[in-house]
């Protein structure tokens, strides 16, 4: 088995025939070797940009494109067979109303630290301020503690 492609996965560049290219490749090419011949006057096929052929030559080319009917395919998209029906979206019925229920008060986690026995540490405050938090947390907790 031989790691070099078939001669025959090739593809020729359009601006100089002695180029064989990797279909892979061709995009590639095609913009490094543009630059080599600007006097090329070729032009670019709407459906596929690898395809380049002479202005004279791409009017039979666009009604001859490979790849037109894809392109087709994509921009008029009400010629396609219509897609499945969407599954019916299931409602269960159930007595209950969640807006109904009453209001209750949001959730307030530091509320709920301040009496629960939870370690709290203050942030961003200075010393003196965090050294008179620690000391009125030890008496929340001796407190809380004393049965």
């Amino acid at each position: 088995m031989s790691a070099l492609p078939n001669v025959e996965e090739y593809v020729i560049c359009p601006y100089d025939s002695a180029h064989r290219i990797l279909p892979v490749r061709l995009t590639y090419h095609l913009t490094r070797c543009a630059k080599n011949f600007p006097s090329a006057k070729l032009v670019r096929c709407p459906y596929n940009s690898t395809h380049l052929h002479s202005v004279a030559n791409m009017q039979n080319h666009i009604i001859e494109c490979p790849n037109r009917s894809a392109a087709e395919r994509f921009n008029l998209p009400d010629v396609l067979p219509p897609v499945e029906p969407r599954a019916r979206e299931f409602l269960i019925e159930s007595a209950e109303d969640w807006d109904a229920e009453p209001p209750v008060q949001t959730y307030n986690p530091a509320a709920h630290c301040e009496k629960e026995l939870i370690i709290r540490n203050l942030q961003g405050a200075p010393p003196a301020a965090r050294r008179a938090f620690r000391e009125s947390e030890r008496r929340r907790f001796r407190e809380k503690n004393q049965f």
